[in-house]
């Protein structure tokens, strides 16, 4: 198989190696707790994600509840986006999620892997590519830098609004409890 990746591991492999990427971006900037971070997760996933054997009937899913994606909302339009209730609150929700990540088995191993997912894998890689060319072209440079701006750079100034936070920490979180409550489909079909 192409880059040495086998089918049934892809989905493993490459989020080990942007995570990898991220925690040596993050230690190049000088923030070592966040690269620490970066790689504990890669540890955690490296070592959940083994392959394992079925244990037969598989468990109804567990939902994170979608109120807690609007109250994270109401939270940043009341506190702002950088405030401990936020942080709480977001926290919860990533733990409440990881938690029904993990008690569920992975994908079969001779399960095919859809055509789709070699896409969004090469949008999302080429995504963390261009952020990672951009940052460590800003440190070059010794700061912003207009002519190959970071994500961050370019969202930042349309985050000023506390109803635009608002929106896009709802947006961002209703999407990530999609794409979960989508893999915990995919499993059971």
């Amino acid at each position: 198989m192409a880059l040495g990746f086998r089918s049934h591991s892809l989905t493993v492999d490459l989020p080990v190696v942007a995570l990898t990427l991220a925690a040596i971006a993050h230690w190049i900037r000088g923030a070592p707790a966040d690269a620490l971070i970066f790689l504990a997760v890669t540890l955690v996933l490296l070592i959940t994600e083994r392959p394992r054997e079925e244990t037969g009937e598989l468990a109804e899913p567990f939902r994170v509840p979608g109120f807690a994606v609007v109250a994270a909302g109401l939270l940043v339009l009341a506190f702002g986006r950088d405030s401990v209730p936020v942080a709480i609150a977001i926290s919860a929700i990533g733990l409440v999620a990881l938690f029904a990540e993990w008690r569920d088995p992975s994908l079969p191993v001779d399960r095919p892997v859809p055509r789709r997912a070699w896409l969004w894998s090469a949008v999302a890689l080429s995504w963390c590519g261009w952020e990672l060319l951009s940052f460590v072209y800003e440190q070059a440079a010794g700061g912003l830098s207009l002519t190959h701006p970071t994500m961050s750079d370019l969202v930042d100034p349309l985050l000023t609004s506390r109803i635009v936070q608002a929106l896009a920490i709802t947006g961002w979180l209703a999407a990530g409890l999609a794409m979960l409550r989508a893999a915990a489909t995919a499993r059971r079909s």
